[in-house]
């Protein structure tokens, strides 16, 4: 395990539509590229495992092993998921793990409280939410996303690939700093609007320190989406020297080497804006000029599952 990892911003989908999440600043968050996962019929190993890990410290996990054992693992000293990095023993049927958050169901309401889910080598996967306050737990349906990708992680089992392109990453790092430059500007935005030059030097390859064309930021995404796979930036995440800064808050190389590539590009889309639904977002707050160019160096984004042309 890996005790300096923090639990950092994320949004992971439910599948019966309750949502885990922290809203990325300026934007929608949403899910890119979310993992499935298998039903689970309330799996009655998985039920006992959730409501366990629900009376646990937050962050902290619980094993079920083939003899029937609980095995308690405490969550990392300063705060944090146990799950992150651990490599559970191979008589683990299944893994559980909780964490306080805030989700947001369906009709818009907004609850805090404690989430457990729970997740076995299948792939099937269940989770329990209890509100702050409350005695009783609710079960939901299975989980997705990093949540899913976590707990198979820690069983040693290989997660779904990420359809995603990678140039979502730069993309979204981008939109997102374009949304809180637009947040943190506010009204001045309405007598000195935003300009392309402006918001061009934000795009994360764009190395030479100044204003760069709507043309020549398209050519610039296009050749990285040529040059790099989910795979090839992950083992350049696991090469760096453990002294290197980290490419996003947490992702060590020895983190990245403990995730595979599908469960690496949910961890890393996860913490950026969603590029699809910020970029729209954008649009409807921006000038039109500034629209135009957007479209122009961002317009082949296309949503989930989609690629750039």
């Amino acid at each position: 395990m890996y005790p300096h990892h923090r639990i950092l911003p994320y949004s992971s989908r439910l599948d019966d539509g309750r949502w885990v999440e922290h809203e990325h600043p300026g934007g929608a968050a949403s899910v890119a590229g979310s993992a499935r996962a298998n039903e689970t019929g309330k799996d009655p190993l998985l039920l006992d495992l959730a409501s366990c890990a629900l009376d646990l410290p937050n962050g902290g996990a619980v094993l079920a092993t083939s003899t029937g054992a609980r095995a308690p693992v405490d969550p990392p000293a300063g705060g944090g998921l146990a799950l992150i990095g651990l490599r559970c023993p191979p008589e683990t049927l299944a893994v559980a793990a909780t964490a306080w958050c805030e989700t947001r169901w369906p009709d818009g309401c907004r609850r805090s409280g404690a989430l457990a889910w729970s997740v076995d080598r299948q792939g099937r996967s269940l989770a329990m939410f209890r509100e702050r306050g409350a005695d009783d737990a609710e079960v939901l349906s299975t989980v997705a996303g990093s949540l899913l990708d976590g707990g198979l992680r820690a069983l040693g089992q290989p997660t779904a690939p990420c359809s995603s392109p990678t140039v979502w990453f730069p993309d979204g790092v981008f939109l997102q700093r374009v949304s809180r430059l637009l947040d943190e500007r506010g009204a001045l935005c309405r007598r000195r609007p935003l300009t392309w030059d402006r918001v061009s030097l934000l795009y994360p390859l764009n190395v030479v320190g100044k204003p760069l064309s709507a043309c020549v930021t398209r050519h610039l995404r296009h050749g990285f989406h040529e040059r790099n796979t989910w795979s090839s930036l992950r083992r350049g995440v696991v090469e760096q020297p453990a002294s290197a800064p980290a490419i996003l808050p947490g992702l060590a190389p020895a983190v990245a080497d403990w995730l595979d590539d599908g469960s690496f590009a949910r961890w890393v889309l996860s913490r950026v804006s969603d590029a699809p639904s910020t970029l729209e977002w954008l649009c409807g707050r921006v000038h039109d000029s500034l629209v135009h160019a957007l479209s122009a160096a961002l317009g082949d984004v296309t949503g989930p599952g989609g690629a750039v042309e």
